[in-house]
This record gives C-alpha cells, sequence and structure tokens, in this order.
C-alpha cells in the first residue's frame, strides 16, 4: 500500500542500515508526507542526516520529533550526536541527560552524553558514563572503545588497552 508511512518509514532504516542516505532520507521524506505526525520518520531521517554529516537538518528533525511526542528519548539521544557532531557538547549534555531522565535504560544515550563528556575534556565523567553504558550492555564495543581512548587521554595506558582490547 504506498499510502502505508510505515513501510516507507522501515525501508528507509533499510536503506540507512546500508549506509544509502539518500534513498533513506527520499523514503522518510514520503513517510512523513503521508503521515506528517509520525515522530520516528523524524527521528529516522535525523539519523540518517546525521549519517551526511548534516548536522543542521539532522537537529531540525529532532526538534520536529521531540515536538510530535516530548517523550521520545532517543529522539533526545539522537538530537544529542547531531548536536556532539556539531561541537556543542554543552546542548549534547543536556539532550543525552533529558534522555537518560526518560528512559534510564538507555545504554547508548550513556555512551552519546560520555563522547560529548570528552569533548569538553572531561574524561572521569565520560568514563562514568561508559561504565554505565557497559553495565546495561556488556557487549557495546563502542562503549569500550571510547573507554579505551578516555582512559588513554588520562594516560591510564593498562586500563585503556584492556578496554581496547
Amino acid at each position: 500500500d504506498p499510502n502505508f508511512a510505515a513501510v516507507y518509514n522501515n525501508r528507509g532504516n533499510a536503506y540507512q542500515s546500508k549506509g544509502d542516505y539518500d534513498r533513506a532520507i527520499a523514503d522518510y521524506n514520503e513517510a512523513i508526507r503521508i503521515d506528517p505526525k509520525f515522530a520516528s520518520a523524524y527521528n529516522n531521517r535525523c539519523r540518517a542526516y546525521g549519517g551526511k554529516g548534516d548536522y543542521d537538518r539532522g537537529t531540525a528533525d529532532c526538534n520536529e520529533a521531540i515536538r510530535i511526542d516530548p517523550k521520545y528519548a532517543v529522539a533526545y539521544n539522537n538530537r544529542c550526536r547531531a548536536y556532539g557532531g556539531k561541537g556543542d557538547y554543552d546542548r549534547a549534555l543536556a539532550d543525552c541527560s533529558e534522555a537518560i531522565r526518560i528512559d534510564p535504560k538507555l545504554a547508548g544515550a550513556y555512551t552519546d552524553r560520555g563522547i560529548a563528556y570528552g569533548g569538553k575534556g572531561d574524561y572521569e565523567r565520560a568514563i562514568a558514563d561508559y561504565n554505565e553504558a557497559i553495565r546495561l550492555n556488556p557487549k557495546s564495543a563502542v562503549a569500550y572503545s571510547n573507554r579505551c581512548e578516555a582512559y588513554a587521554f588520562k594516560h591510564d595506558f593498562d586500563r585503556a588497552i584492556a578496554d581496547c582490547s
């Protein structure tokens, strides 16, 4: 059914998983055209724009997803990533903290907040967030990798090597 917004959204997710951001964005556009209140399609398009490095458009889409659904923790987390991509770590920290407040079990929000703390040079707080991300998701290679980097910045090379390994 060409009028079924979820189908376009889901196909957009598949394209995005393959790194084909332009096709993903085209499908999210169609999902939004069909259902302008489809918060998930805005959120997913935010991620696709982030994949292309277009953080301003990504931020705008996450803003819309949050306007539609103010308790959408993942949209706050993705806007955190967009702000982080722009080097706006204060806004990134605020959004990741809001995502965590809404959903304290959202491991990715701790990882992304750790990245923002690292961007500000606050490696202690970054490590604390990576620890929580790993506690929630012990198989998160991203959290281990980022914690490795934070330990290296602190010259704690034994811990860095353990995490990178």
